[in-house]
């Protein structure tokens, strides 16, 4: 068993206490052991984090890096294209501090386990397989004047939504995702923005069919996540039981108020938002598209006060897609134009430690707990800015391995 000590860091725990100046962290394995001045005797290694601040990895609970198409269907492009993109964002995110995420769809379950076993550096992978959608919904890629549906896939590799209709295909659906490998089943509740064929407000899968879902999804010990834009597609989604509403762009103080009620989540997704408002030329955005996506900016952030107001638990994904997929970490300075730094920083280390079941493991700096560690340059409680520069984030620790040592700040004893 391997040891580590990170000498002197401003240590950012995340536990609700202030920052703690000088401290020493000390690993054991892949576990955290020891936190105090002088912690660690005789280490392996040794981290001079004199000037840095130590926090937890960084999580992401909304993540397609599956899907790196720019014109969205990935069956088009040559496998060995796919696979070297595909692995090049994977890596990318766990330099620029993910060190835990979890795929939205698009990306296949064995690419989570290639990380586990060792075959790619990159997070924790927790991944949702294919979304299943109801026909003509969010995850229907047919045009109007369409009748197959595209390709879109490459076996093995890729993960497209699987359309199903009715309790028993979406059930059937569930289980298959859950059989190849998905730690959890998602579902799309609403019309999207990117889809081409729905409205934006309507209403997707019936209760019987989400009821369906969350009952394979219960019967495997794990739950539902649903795409869901506005309040009525929420309150569908919490009465059948869905535990982790994402976006929940346009909500009202009884939508938010059931999420509560219901022991449930809201993962808000901001950067995609702003990146593709920004760009929209780029993301070869349809005017509808832009008009969709207008219609979501112009509400969100009421949305997200309303969340506070009634107390809403609220975790942090990107939903970024695309070739490129940088600079994950500008999620958190726009949530904090919401919510402030400290809440912003939450919903990505202790929130979503809580959506993924894995808060005794991950999302705070304390004995006992997984050594996900980053060092950071500045304070982020100061400069949440810093979160969402890969130059500043100077070291990436997993599991008690360093991934990412851009000063060269570890040394062997």
């Amino acid at each position: 068993m391997t040891s580590l000590v990170i000498r002197n860091a401003e240590l950012l725990d995340c536990t609700g206490a202030d920052p703690r100046p000088g401290m020493d962290v000390a690993v054991s394995g892949s576990v955290i052991s020891g936190i105090g001045l002088g912690a660690g005797s005789a280490p392996d290694q040794v981290i001079d984090a004199t000037g840095l601040t130590l926090m937890p990895g960084l999580t992401d609970a909304h993540v397609h890096m599956g899907l790196v198409s720019s014109a969205g269907d990935v069956g088009d492009l040559p496998w060995i294209d796919y696979v070297f993109t595909v692995r090049g964002v994977i890596e990318n995110t766990l330099q620029e501090g993910f060190t835990t995420v979890r795929d939205a769809g698009g990306l296949d379950p064995r690419w989570a386990r290639l990380v586990e076993e060792g075959v790619i550096d990159g997070p924790r992978i927790l991944p949702s397989g294919s979304v299943l959608s109801q026909t003509g919904g969010h995850g229907d890629l047919r045009h109007a004047h369409h009748h197959a549906h595209p390709r879109g896939s490459i076996p093995g590799l890729s993960a497209t939504p699987e359309v199903v209709d009715g309790p028993d295909q979406v059930r059937r659906a569930a289980r298959e995702q859950l059989r190849k490998g998905a730690t959890q089943v998602k579902v799309f509740g609403s019309g999207g923005v990117l889809s081409p064929t729905d409205p934006f407000d309507s209403l997707q899968f019936s209760h019987e069919e989400l009821r369906a879902a969350v009952e394979a999804a219960a019967d495997w010990h794990t739950y539902v996540l649903a795409h869901c834009h506005t309040s009525d597609a929420i309150r569908r989604a919490l009465a059948a039981g869905v535990r982790s509403i994402e976006h929940a762009s346009i909500l009202d103080e009884d939508a938010a108020r059931r999420i509560v009620d219901s022991d449930a989540f809201a993962v808000v997704t901001l950067a995609v938002k702003y990146d593709l408002l920004e760009n929209p030329e780029r993301a070869g955005l349809t005017p509808s598209q832009l008009s969709k996506l207008q219609a979501v900016e112009s509400e969100v952030g009421r949305s997200i006060e309303i969340m506070g107001e009634t107390g809403v638990r609220v975790g942090s994904g990107s939903d970024i897609v695309g070739p490129l997929q940088d600079r994950r970490g500008r999620e958190l300075p726009n949530k904090a134009r919401f919510m402030g730094s400290a809440e912003a920083i939450a919903t990505a280390t202790t929130t979503n430690a809580r959506i993924f079941y894995m808060e005794d493991r991950i999302g705070t700096v304390e004995v006992g707990m997984e050594a996900d560690l980053i060092l950071v340059e500045g304070q982020p409680l100061d400069e949440i800015g810093a979160l969402a520069d890969p130059d500043r984030i100077v070291a990436v620790i997993k599991g008690g391995r360093v991934y990412k040592d851009t000063e060269g700040r570890c040394s062997s004893t």
